[in-house]
């Protein structure tokens, strides 16, 4: 038995370029996914989105460490809408910000952490590959 909800839409669709950053721009926590040394680490983080950028806040650590090693890294953000799931993943290059105009310009201090640490560590993810699905999500019974 289903409890999918009816719709004339397909079940699995690509979603544009457009509309990822859209959606992304709408969401405020996404995932972090860098090279570590023992594999890939992912990382919940708040962000935000501008001129098809994404930054965000870190405290210092290993994520700092890893993607100074290793700058290829994934973001992805998820979420609801429209009665429809959708994910959309971003591949790119991240670099820590080292100039205060920067900082400035891109709004990345007014974020609001959901973790109590402090953070005055600023990263920026420059997209090489965006990609994003929507779906309807089904539940069967098990």
């Amino acid at each position: 038995m289903t409890d999918a909800i009816p719709t004339t839409e397909p079940a699995l669709a690509a979603v544009g370029q457009a509309e990822c950053w859209q959606l992304l721009a709408g969401a405020d926590v996404g995932r972090f996914a860098v090279v570590a040394g023992d594999g890939v680490d992912i990382f919940p983080v708040n962000f935000l989105v501008k001129n098809d950028v994404i930054y965000f806040a870190s405290a210092p650590g290993s994520k700092l460490i890893d993607l100074t090693l290793n700058p290829q890294v994934a973001f992805e953000a998820d979420g609801i809408a429209d009665r429809r799931r959708w994910s959309v993943v971003v591949k790119g290059t991240a670099t820590r910000l080292g100039f205060d105009t920067e900082i400035e310009e891109s709004g990345v201090k007014e974020l609001h952490s959901m973790a109590p640490t402090e953070k005055w560590n600023y990263v920026r993810i420059d997209p090489q590959v965006v990609t994003g699905r929507r779906f309807t999500a089904s539940r069967t019974a098990g």
